[in-house]
């Protein structure tokens, strides 16, 4: 049996669609029904229901998926291991701004880029939601998306959340908290907005910044506060743990995410490298 029936049956699986599925697999849909149809005819049995405007996977279909999804891991893992120099190419990842996490990050590249000198990597770092973006846009391979109070990929670790701020810093006496904050759709932004209103703590922005190093310098000299990973609260800053100051926050989690297409097999090859550095954490 090819291989490449039973990635396109776990394409059209997850899509739920052929047209979604020859898009993501960059083939005609009459060849994902040529390949859907051939994989039924090896089994025996009937994968899919179809209709003019979707299909619906059978009971057959969702017991074969566990199967294939090992199947195509090993031989990924196979090809990987015996031929490297195979892999060749650009990928594009993106990551966290998180200054705790590059160093595990460019340990685990010295291995992948020694081991896999074709293969070229491209790596973009800022917020979750323009990786988000870029993701469904294919302007990235894959991502390291942080989410906050839950995650729907690959969930690698967890971690707390946390307020921040100088070493002199005092509750104001207006009771107003003036806020330092990544510029744009930070979701540590958002918990601590929404953790502050729940309490009924008012509330401004006093400061924002593209860059992290930004909301940093703000905090150290104590004219706002901040939220980050617990990870990142240690340069130059105290991480404000009573919560009878400020309200307690939601923790986050680290995981991976692949464009809305079939990764190449040096993305999933990245990704396997990151998950077992960020692992280790």
């Amino acid at each position: 049996m090819a291989t490449s029936l039973l990635r396109c049956f776990l394409t059209v699986s997850d899509t739920q669609s052929f047209s979604v599925a020859a898009t993501r697999l960059n083939v005609t849909q009459s060849t994902v029904s040529h390949q859907i149809a051939r994989l039924e005819e090896h089994l025996g049995k009937q994968l899919f229901e179809r209709t003019k405007r979707s299909c619906r996977i059978t009971p057959d279909g969702r017991e074969l998926i566990p199967y294939a999804a090992r199947v195509l891991q090993a031989v990924d893992e196979m090809e990987q291991n015996f031929k490297p120099q195979l892999l060749s190419g650009t990928v594009v990842i993106g990551v966290p701004d998180d200054y705790h996490l590059f160093s595990p990050i460019t340990e685990a590249l010295r291995g992948f880029m020694a081991d896999k000198p074709g293969v070229a990597v491209e790596m973009k770092a800022g917020l979750g939601a323009n990786h988000l973006r870029d993701l469904r846009d294919r302007n990235l391979d894959l991502a390291l998306v942080r989410e906050v109070g839950g995650s729907s990929g690959n969930v690698l670790r967890s971690e707390r959340i946390v307020w921040i701020a100088g070493y002199d810093w005092a509750p104001p006496a207006d009771g107003v908290i003036s806020l330092a904050a990544v510029d744009g759709g930070c979701a540590y932004r958002k918990a601590a907005i929404t953790a502050l209103e729940e309490r009924g703590m008012p509330w401004r922005c006093k400061f924002s910044c593209t860059s992290l190093q930004g909301v940093l310098s703000v905090v150290r000299e104590g004219l706002a506060i901040s939220v980050v990973t617990v990870g990142d609260a240690s340069h130059g800053v105290r991480i404000v743990e009573d919560q009878t100051i400020l309200p307690p926050l939601p923790s986050t989690t680290l995981g991976i995410k692949y464009a809305d297409k079939e990764p190449s097999l040096a993305a999933k090859a990245l990704a396997r490298t990151m998950a077992g550095a960020l692992a280790k954490l």
